[in-house]
């Protein structure tokens, strides 16, 4: 019998670092006031929706936001695959103070956003890549015909979409998610269906 697997995918809410411009990566920031009361907000619409499990990455800002929308956090599966990019050396840094790098830090466009190539100690795209596509392995092997969010961040679900997608690694780059934006992707045993996508609440998120 054909199962049917549905995967929601949610940012974190906004974090001090993006109220001051400036990229987080892999250090473990805080949610700012303003995404803690965008939490409290989208926490009654999330509840009239149903998952059987909730995945977070590791880092603090998106374990926060899961705690936040009413999920306990024994219930909370945590997985390292899912956690952000690690920007490097731009990490801690406002987008100014990268513009005065040297050497410079290159960037590419890909839709409406630009992703910098080479920060010196920065994780390459393709590695994220690989992390996306084991989870999703992992997702369809432990939890195939269920309902599954995964709260993360903007780089991998990035990454993670363009996977479900059946999209390729710079493709996947081309749409940055906000911060509680909920896209929810259908799949009809491997085969992906549909997608659609809501705000919970809060600004359109930026890339920090």
């Amino acid at each position: 019998m054909t199962t049917t697997t549905t995967i929601g995918t949610l940012r974190h809410a906004r974090t001090t670092f993006g109220a001051e411009m400036r990229y987080a990566g892999s250090i473990d920031v805080p949610l700012s006031e303003e995404g803690i009361r965008d939490c409290a907000q989208a926490r009654g619409a999330l509840a009239q929706m149903h998952f059987d499990v909730v995945i977070t990455s590791t880092q603090k800002r998106a374990i926060a936001t899961a705690l936040l929308l009413g999920f306990d956090a024994a219930s909370l599966v945590r997985r390292d695959l899912c956690r952000e990019r690690n920007f490097g050396i731009m990490e801690g840094m406002s987008p100014e103070e990268v513009r005065g790098l040297d050497p410079p830090v290159l960037f590419i466009r890909v839709g409406d956003d630009s992703h910098s190539v080479n920060p010196k100690g920065s994780e390459p795209f393709e590695d994220v890549w690989e992390r996306a596509k084991k989870l999703m392995r992992l997702v369809f092997r432990e939890y195939k015909g269920s309902s599954i969010l995964i709260v993360s961040h903007g780089v991998f679900l990035q990454m993670f979409h363009g996977v479900l997608r059946g999209s390729n690694c710079i493709e996947s780059l081309g749409a940055y998610p906000g911060n509680l934006q909920l896209s929810t992707f259908h799949f009809t045993g491997r085969r992906f269906v549909d997608e659609d996508v809501r705000r919970l609440s809060g600004p359109a998120g930026v890339a920090f």
